[in-house]
C-alpha cells in the first residue's frame, strides 16, 4: 500500500467517523423526544392546519382547517 492509498483510506475512515458522531450528538435521550409534558401544550389541542393549493394560471388557495 502506497501513501496515496493509505491517505485515500484515512481520509474515508475520517468521514465515517465523523458522519458517525454527528449521528450519535444529533440523537436526544428518551426523555427528552417530546414524550409528553403535561406542561407544554398548556391544553391547546391540535393547532389548525394550513392547506395551500392552486393550479397554473390560477391564483393560490389558502384553505385553514381545523
Amino acid at each position: 500500500m502506497d501513501w496515496q492509498q493509505a491517505t485515500a483510506l484515512g481520509l474515508v475512515a475520517l468521514t465515517a467517523l465523523l458522519f458517525l458522531r454527528s449521528w450519535r450528538l444529533s440523537r436526544r435521550p428518551s426523555w427528552q423526544r417530546g414524550a409528553g409534558c403535561a406542561c407544554s401544550g398548556g391544553g391547546m389541542g391540535n393547532p389548525p392546519r394550513v392547506c395551500v393549493s392552486g393550479r397554473r394560471g390560477e391564483a393560490p388557495r389558502v384553505t385553514v382547517r381545523p
